[in-house]
């Protein structure tokens, strides 16, 4: 692993991992090499651990093909080049778009899960709209409109199920305290791991697919 030591002006250190291969220790610039490696010797389990933790994730998001692949449900649904004849003399920016609009051909599947959902909980919505958001999977608002990003359709359903529960509890809650998420463990009593699982699909969210 590459470990990087930038000093500077400030007053603590702190080790930040950039990726399974490197991390980033940012030092004051008055203090002393053994206090320095004092400070990592006292982090090298934190470090091996998060590394191997990150180290699963690349793996993870590296087993998918955005460009090339459309998924669906979590699953290759079929090669992008299949999405129009012409699709491999397009450009990269129009085969993105080729791409979104088979995304968002599907986005009923999430309308029609919301629907189920709002009629099993007695949560309800106004209206509902697709967003492409690269911060965040959904939305809720004060008006009653729910937001699902449509990059969901790509994720195994338990975790759109999820997010649609999440955003369905915000009708009643308008913030993520202690009784927001008691309503979401009554809808999802597993919404832990399902959060947990979430995270690791970040890199979909923040890919322009």
């Amino acid at each position: 692993m590459k470990l990087e030591i930038i000093r500077m002006k400030r007053r603590t250190m702190v080790l930040k991992l950039e990726d399974s291969q490197h991390a980033v220790l940012k030092a004051p610039l008055t203090i002393s090499s053994k206090k320095v490696d004092e400070f990592l010797q006292s982090k090298m389990n934190w470090l091996h651990k998060n590394a191997a933790k990150l180290a699963e994730k690349e793996n993870f998001s590296s087993s998918f093909d955005l460009e090339n692949t459309i998924y669906l449900n979590g699953q290759p649904f079929m090669p992008a080049k299949e999405v129009s004849l012409n699709y491999s003399l397009q450009s990269a920016e129009k085969q993105r778009q080729l791409r979104k609009k088979i995304y968002l051909s599907n986005f009923h599947t999430l309308e029609e899960l919301a629907e189920r959902l709002s009629q099993r909980t007695g949560l309800v919505y106004k209206e509902l709209k697709p967003t492409t958001s690269t911060r965040v999977w959904g939305s809720y608002n004060v008006k009653g409109t729910m937001k699902l990003n449509w990059k969901l359709v790509i994720l195994p359903q338990r975790l759109a199920e999820y997010v649609v529960c999440h955003e369905l509890c915000h009708s009643r809650h308008m913030n993520h305290k202690p009784k927001f998420w008691a309503d979401v463990q009554k809808i999802c009593p597993n919404y832990r791991a399902l959060k947990k699982e979430l995270e690791d699909y970040s890199f979909v969210l923040k890919n322009e697919v």
